[in-house]
C-alpha cells in the first residue's frame, strides 16, 4: 500500500491543473489581443485604401497622408509609367492586404495608373502584445502563489479529520476501547470514512468479546469434562484394583464385574458426546436429507425398547432439508432417547414432522413429568443433568442445539400441561 502524504498529492494536483488552467487563458488571452489588434490595423489599411480608391486621384491620397501618419500608416505614390521615374512592377497588384515580414502592405492601383502602396509595421502590436503577456504572467504567478497557500490551508482544514481518525485509532489501540468518532454527519466522504470506523471498531470490540467468552467456555468446558471423566474411570480403577488384589467368589465378583461394564458405558457415552462437540466446529458435505426417512427406523428402534409404550410418527410430504445426515440423525435419536427415559414402561411418545413458514419442524413430545419451570432456562446447557439418578451426562441437548445452529435452525422446549415436548426447527430443502 503506498503512503505518500495525501496532503502533499491533493495539494500539487490542484495546483498542477490551476497552472494548466492558467497557461490556457494565458495563451488565450494573448492570442486574441493580438488577433484583434492586427485586425484593427488591417482595418485601417482598408480604410485608407477604400478612401483613395473613392477619390481616384494622387491627390486624394496625399491629403490622407497626415492623418494616416498619426495612425502609423506610411504613404508612397507612384505615378504610372512613362510620366516620371520609371516604376518597379508589383508582386502583386490590386486590394489585397499582404504581409512582408513586420509590415502590413496593401497595394491600390488608380485609373489613371498611379500605384498608391499603404504600409503599416506591426512592430507595435508585438511591443503591446509582450507587453500584455508580461502582466499576464505576474498576475499569473500572483495567483498560483495565492493558490497555493490556499491550498496548502484548505487541504489541511479539510484533512483534519483524518488526524482526529489517527488519534482515535492510536488511544483506542492504547487500551481506550470504548472511544468513538461518533461523526456529526454520514452524508459526506469523510463522516461515512469516519462512521465505516466506528462500525470496524465495534465490530472487533464483539470479536475480542466473543473470543474471550469462547475461550472461557473452552475453559469451563475442560474443567467440566476433566471432573465428568474422572468419575467413570475413577469407580473403573477402583473396581479393577479390587478384582486384582482380592478376587472375591461369587456374587461379589459378579458385582464388580456389572459395575466396570456399567461405567465403562457411563465413559463410552462421555467420550462419545465429547467427541460430538469436537466434531460441532467441522464443516461436513449437507446435502439434501429427509427428515422422515431419519425419524422412521428411530422410531422402530423406540418401539424395540419400549414395547409397552405408545410410540407413534406422522409426518406431511415436504420434509426435505438440507444438512448433515449423522448429525441430523443425532439431534432426533438424542430427542427420542430423552423421551424414553421419562416417561413410564406404557408411556406415550408422539413425533411429528411437518413444514410450515419455510421451516421443516420436527416435534418429539412425550408424557412424562416435563421439566420443572425453574429449570427450563438451563436445559441446553452443558453438562447439566435435571435428574441425576438417571444416566447421562447433560451434553446431548447443547450437542443437539448447537447442531441445529449450525444448520440456520434452532432446537426449542415447548412446556406442556402434561410432559414435555422439544421442537427442531430447520430450513425448507429449495
Amino acid at each position: 500500500m503506498k503512503t505518500g502524504s495525501l496532503r502533499a498529492r491533493v495539494s500539487l494536483t490542484t495546483l498542477a491543473l490551476l497552472a494548466i488552467v492558467l497557461a490556457g487563458v494565458v495563451t488565450a488571452v494573448t492570442l486574441a489581443y493580438r488577433a484583434k489588434l492586427d485586425g484593427d490595423l488591417r482595418s485601417r489599411l482598408a480604410k485608407a485604401g477604400a478612401a483613395v480608391e473613392r477619390g481616384g486621384s494622387a491627390g486624394q491620397a496625399k491629403r490622407l497622408l497626415p492623418g494616416l501618419a498619426l495612425e502609423g500608416i506610411a504613404i508612397r505614390i507612384k505615378p504610372p509609367a512613362g510620366t516620371g521615374a520609371p516604376a518597379t512592377a508589383p508582386a502583386q497588384t490590386g486590394s489585397t492586404i499582404q504581409a512582408r515580414g513586420s509590415l502590413l502592405i496593401l497595394d491600390e492601383v488608380l485609373p489613371d495608373g498611379t500605384r498608391v502602396i499603404f504600409s503599416a509595421s506591426r512592430t507595435s502590436i508585438d511591443h503591446a502584445v509582450t507587453n500584455l503577456l508580461l502582466v499576464e504572467l505576474l498576475v499569473a504567478a500572483a495567483a498560483l502563489v495565492l493558490a497555493t497557500l490556499l491550498v496548502l490551508q484548505g487541504t489541511r482544514t479539510a484533512l483534519r479529520p483524518l488526524s482526529a481518525v489517527i488519534e482515535t485509532a492510536t488511544r483506542i489501540a492504547q487500551g481506550d476501547s470504548k472511544l468513538r468518532l461518533t461523526p456529526s454527519r454520514t452524508d459526506t466522504e469523510l463522516g461515512s470514512l469516519a462512521q465505516a470506523f466506528d462500525q470496524m471498531v465495534d465490530a472487533l470490540e464483539t470479536a475480542v468479546e466473543d473470543a474471550r467468552a469462547s475461550d472461557a467456555a473452552t475453559r469451563r468446558f475442560l474443567a467440566d469434562a476433566s471432573h465428568e471423566l474422572r468419575t467413570p474411570i475413577a469407580a473403573l480403577q477402583a473396581s479393577a484394583e479390587t478384582l486384582l488384589r482380592e478376587q472375591p467368589e461369587r456374587p461379589e465378583r459378579d458385582r464388580l464385574e456389572a459395575a466396570i461394564a456399567r461405567d465403562s458405558e457411563r465413559l463410552g457415552r462421555l467420550v462419545n458426546d465429547l467427541l460430538g462437540i469436537a466434531r460441532l466446529e467441522a464443516h461436513p458435505t449437507r446435502t439434501p436429507v429427509d427428515l422422515a426417512t431419519i425419524a422412521r427406523p428411530l422410531v422402530e428402534d423406540a418401539h424395540t425398547r419400549a414395547p409397552h409404550a405408545t410410540i407413534t410418527l406422522s409426518a406431511d410430504n415436504d420434509t426435505m432439508v438440507r444438512g448433515d445426515p449423522d448429525a441430523l440423525e443425532r439431534i432426533l435419536r438424542n430427542l427420542i432417547d430423552n423421551a424414553l427415559a421419562a416417561i413410564q414402561p406404557t408411556g406415550r411418545i408422539d413425533v411429528h414432522l411437518r413444514g410450515l413458514n419455510g421451516y421443516v419442524q420436527a416435534r418429539v413430545a412425550d408424557d412424562g413429568p416435563g421439566v420443572p419451570e425453574h429449570q427450563r432456562q438451563r436445559i441446553f446447557e452443558r453438562f447439566v443433568r435435571l435428574d441425576p439418578s438417571k444416566p447421562g451426562h447433560g451434553l446431548g441437548l447443547a450437542i443437539a442445539r448447537r447442531i441445529a445452529q449450525q444448520h440456520q435452525g434452532d432446537l426449542t422446549y415447548d412446556p406442556t400441561p402434561n410432559g414435555a415436548s422439544f421442537t427442531l426447527y430447520l430450513p425448507v430443502e429449495p
